[in-house]
Formats: C-alpha cells, sequence, structure tokens
C-alpha cells in the first residue's frame, strides 16, 4: 500500500476505547468463556493478543484440567 491508503486505514481505527486485559478477561469469563493463551506487549505501543474458548460441561474441563 501506498502512504496515503496507510494512513486512512490507521485514522480509520478511531475513535476506540481502551481496556485493560484484565478488564477483557473478566468481559469473557462472564460470558461463560475461559482464556487459553494471552500475549501483552507489556505496555508499550501495540496490539494484546487473547484466545479464548467458550466453556464446556463441567465433565469437560474436571478432565482438562488433569492433562
Amino acid at each position: 500500500m501506498d502512504f496515503w491508503q496507510d494512513l486512512i486505514d490507521w485514522v480509520g481505527g478511531y475513535p476506540f476505547e481502551v481496556s485493560t486485559p484484565e478488564q477483557v478477561f473478566d468481559f469473557y469469563r462472564a460470558r461463560g468463556f475461559w482464556l487459553r493463551r494471552l500475549h501483552t506487549c507489556g505496555g508499550s505501543l501495540g496490539c494484546n493478543e487473547f484466545v479464548f474458548q467458550k466453556a464446556a460441561p463441567d465433565s469437560f474441563f474436571a478432565d482438562a484440567w488433569k492433562r
């Protein structure tokens, strides 16, 4: 892409709301998801990456935690 298209893509992300990793985690946990993986940008510029999985019945979790 050229500079102009990059600029349009970058500005197109505004406005946005900032959330801490804890806020994102709590939001999904309240909806029956559990966090499988998290990679943060360590407080610098960048994007945090989350992988959530929908919770399965309790019997599955009992077996999964033993592995």
